[in-house]
């Protein structure tokens, strides 16, 4: 996401509106109620999803947002305040905690620590519509009456995969007997993934209708095809960057390093090429868990020269690193619908990943990238290969085109509407 926010104390909290719609009739409110960060930057899917269904909002549609903070400096916790995107979309924030660290894991997890703040604090809120992008926050409004709509960003039957970080993962009985008991309260729900959405309506079969799929998109301002000229300038600053030579064929990631990205994979399958393949280099963008040993792998492979950690970066510097780049690699254990894939082939950037989540919507084995069905550094190694040795077909229009459906007006105006829906029936509901 590309919009700059900035940020300003709030009128007082009861001034819940923001704004009028262009009809004059005051907008739909939604607050949102999730510990994602909009004054900083945390790598992830769904901050990058938060952000930008803020950023292209229509002017019916006015936002609040209960999250964390991780410079207190910017935003003070426990206090409203007034942010605006790209100096016009503006939402109110609610920083709930303040958070430092945000890409290590702490003995307590952030989505608990949220939840007791929530409790705590009892925020008040205005909103029409109350919005979580996970199920526990749903606790701190259980007696809310007001409508509610849930995103799934994960089939949460990953709980169980042999690379899932989640902290669930060690009582997934108790998360799915949780989850039993909050869908039928759910208002509307949307799956990120379209094989968890077919599993909940399965699971729920009176909430049928309330259950949708909705794809992610990418941000075409910002990640865009680039003239042969800007490639090339692009190409020569990032070997500028980290050292490598003119003639290396750069292979760049871009996520958290954790289990679920699980980059020691990509790691491993970079080892494999580097004897037959010299000119291969790889950069990873994103921080995590496993940097310690990540590093550690690195400097024992004797590939330091090779392979850059580039740590966790803003939107812009990531579009011009997938510009400057040959080819984009996903090695994750699972996902949803990767927004960074949908940015890399927005960018003309041919992709090799595990075949996880949505990524088959997007890359068409042959044609925009390839796909690996096996976990495997080997499996891995002969997507990457087998992209190398047809560059030039892969890359630019066929990537573009794999991802021209998946535009902020196509894919976000049906959750849009939805909010608009919940409101009048939330209107119906308290007459």
């Amino acid at each position: 996401m590309s919009g700059a926010v900035t940020a300003r104390p709030a009128v007082r909290p009861s001034s819940a509106r923001s704004g009028q719609a262009a009809s004059g009739k005051a907008p739909v409110r939604v607050c949102i109620v999730y510990p994602a960060e909009p004054l900083g930057v945390i790598p992830g899917g769904i901050d990058t999803f938060i952000k930008g269904v803020l950023r292209w909002a229509p002017p019916d549609i006015a936002f609040e947002l209960l999250g964390i903070t991780t410079d207190p400096g910017k935003a003070q916790p426990r206090r409203w305040m007034t942010c605006s995107l790209d100096g016009e979309k503006e939402f109110r924030f609610y920083p709930v905690l303040a958070l430092q660290n945000s890409e290590r894991q702490s003995p307590v997890p952030v989505a608990l620590r949220f939840l007791l703040g929530l409790l705590r604090q009892r925020v008040r809120t205005a909103a029409d519509v109350l919005e979580f992008h996970r199920i526990e926050p749903w606790l701190a409004f259980a007696r809310d009456p007001r409508p509610k709509h849930l995103v799934m960003h994960q089939n949460m039957q990953d709980l169980r995969n042999f690379g899932s970080d989640i902290r669930w993962r060690h009582l997934p009985s108790l998360y799915f007997r949780l989850e039993d008991y909050i869908f039928p309260r759910m208002s509307s729900v949307f799956c990120v993934r379209e094989d968890a959405a077919d599993a909940y309506r399965a699971r729920f079969p009176h909430m049928r209708r309330r259950i949708e799929f909705t794809p992610t998109w990418m941000d075409p301002d910002t990640f865009r095809l680039r003239d042969e000229g800007a490639r090339l300038r692009a190409r020569q600053a990032l070997r500028l960057t980290f050292g490598f030579p003119e003639d290396a064929f750069v292979l760049v990631t871009v996520g958290r390093l954790d289990r679920q990205k699980n980059p020691l994979l990509l790691l491993e399958a970079f080892r494999l090429l580097h004897e037959s393949m010299p000119e291969l280099r790889l950069v990873f963008i994103g921080d995590g868990v496993l940097r310690p040993q990540l590093e550690e792998r690195i400097a024992a492979a004797g590939l330091g020269s090779h392979v850059r950690l580039d740590g966790v970066q803003p939107p812009a510097t990531i579009a011009e690193r997938l510009a400057g780049a040959d080819l984009f690699v996903l090695s994750s254990a699972y996902e949803g619908m990767p927004i960074v894939v949908l940015e890399a082939l927005a960018s003309g950037l041919p992709v090799a990943a595990t075949d996880v989540g949505e990524v088959s919507r997007v890359v068409r084995p042959g044609i925009s990238g390839e796909l690996v069905d096996r976990h495997e550094p080997a499996a891995l190694a002969r997507a990457i290969r087998t992209c190398r040795d047809s560059i030039a077909r892969y890359r630019g229009t066929p990537c573009v085109e794999a991802v021209r459906p998946f535009t902020p007006p196509a894919v976000l105006e049906p959750i849009y509407e939805n909010y608009r829906i919940l409101a009048r029936q939330g209107s119906r509901d308290m007459a």
